[in-house]
């Protein structure tokens, strides 16, 4: 049984608590939650994070109100350069991979 996916996204709640402990008061935790909010929606969409968030903030700066155009995904259509292909094709890969060993177990050697 393999559970990297799970220790790995524990890992990061771990190693997020102790940086939290330095956001100053409750304003810069929510502030900080926005932000990584932000990095995350970039990171779950196969956006270059770097250009998303630059853009979407420089587009709030000059006061942007059309926050739909801004969600990751519609903002990737827009931006067909900033998605990162590769990580498509990774995840593609891991579910094949996964496929793969699910049909080449032998019946009976798991447990009921």
């Amino acid at each position: 049984m393999d559970n990297n996916e799970t220790e790995q996204l524990m890992k990061q709640i771990a190693l997020g608590c102790k940086n939290w402990l330095f956001a100053g008061s409750v304003v810069g935790g929510e502030r900080n939650a926005g932000f990584l909010t932000l990095v995350s929606s970039a990171l779950r969409n196969d956006l270059d994070v770097w250009l998303y968030v630059k853009d979407v903030l420089d587009q709030l700066l000059v006061g942007s109100t059309d926050y739909g155009g801004l969600l990751p995904w519609n903002w990737a259509a827009s931006h067909p350069d900033a998605i990162r292909t590769y990580r498509v094709e990774e995840r593609r890969d891991r579910s094949a991979h996964r496929a793969a060993r699910r049909a080449n177990r032998r019946p009976g050697s798991h447990c009921v």
